[in-house]
């Protein structure tokens, strides 16, 4: 073996056994048995410290109320010291976590910096949120590259929409947004993809949207969420801060479609999924555009929509607060 060789091996493997690698290291290990007192244990010491792959996964249990009480603003609060530090994963977990919580504006940036560092769920999110203008500049054919995007990338429910998408597109749209989703793919800057796509008008219709959770990456960090689907933050979860009252309500929505039996059709598979969730919910069939919005409520405070949305999306189920 090549000295240099040799000694970047022993470099690595004495990067490997300093303590706070070890420390984060074993609370993913916890976590994954579903130990999450004991993961908490090992990540706050790293996180205070500044550690990134600890205060993304601080982030992760209080998103999904796991080893802590259920608390969204300070999730919140470790994704963006995460994110501050690089770290692609809690860059997209935030920007998604924002978007969900109905604050577009503020998420669309983190979304961008997520998808074009090659996460595929910001991607996704940030695909129909292009494509639909639904809080971001309209451009359908930009859109449309970020969801092939995510779906050459693998990710499952960007399939589906890259599949229903091109029947809204012109043969010219589809085009230039192929050919934009080859630039991303191949990692050149967002401005070269925005540079081969005009923005073009409103589409007739809209696929169902929704923010699924972001796969952790890196050493340190948690397991997907994914394999976790079936897990609920805990009854004793306090209600975040109330905030101001809103005369029209604020909304869960859970997707767009395009009649009402389809949204009822899919309000009984949601119930028949999450009925405990949902025990005592109504469903609002909101027409919009042509498409009908499924969504829940309305609620007087955004807080109670914030706390059930993320109960949702924490049981697998992608939403968003809206008005």
């Amino acid at each position: 073996m090549a000295p240099p060789m040799r000694a970047w091996i022993i470099a690595g493997l004495a990067l490997l056994a300093t303590p706070a690698f070890a420390t984060v290291a074993t609370g993913a290990e916890k976590w994954r048995a579903g130990d999450w007192p004991g993961a908490i244990a090992e990540w706050t010491t790293p996180a205070a410290r500044g550690d990134a792959d600890a205060l993304f996964n601080m982030g992760q249990a209080y998103r999904l109320g796991r080893g802590v009480a259920l608390d969204i603003p300070t999730a919140i609060d470790y994704y963006r010291r995460a994110a501050a530090k690089g770290h692609v994963a809690a860059t997209a977990n935030l920007g998604i976590t924002l978007w969900q919580d109905g604050r577009r504006t503020e998420a669309l940036g983190h979304l961008r910096t997520a998808a074009d560092r090659g996460d595929l769920r910001a991607a996704y999110v940030l695909g129909v949120a292009t494509f639909t203008g639904d809080g971001a500049p309209r451009n359908p054919a930009l859109g449309y590259a970020y969801i092939v995007r995510a779906r050459d990338g693998g990710l499952a429910p960007a399939s589906a929409s890259a599949a229903r998408f091109p029947t809204l597109l012109t043969a010219d749209d589809r085009a230039r947004g192929e050919a934009a989703a080859a630039a991303l793919a191949a990692g050149r800057p967002v401005a070269v993809a925005l540079a081969e796509v005009a923005t073009v008008g409103r589409p007739e219709a809209v696929p169902e949207a929704g923010a699924a959770e972001p796969v952790a990456t890196g050493p340190g960090a948690a397991p997907d969420d994914e394999d976790d689907s079936e897990a609920t933050p805990p009854a004793e979860a306090p209600r975040p801060a109330k905030a101001a009252r809103d005369p029209e309500g604020f909304r869960v929505q859970l997707g767009a479609y395009a009649n009402e039996r389809a949204a009822r059709t899919a309000w009984a598979t949601l119930v028949s999924q999450s009925a405990t969730l949902l025990k005592g919910q109504k469903p609002v069939y909101s027409p919009r555009g042509g498409l009908i919005r499924l969504q829940i409520g309305p609620f007087e405070e955004r807080a109670e929509a914030r706390e059930l949305c993320a109960k949702l999306s924490a049981a697998g189920r992608p939403c968003f607060v809206t008005r």
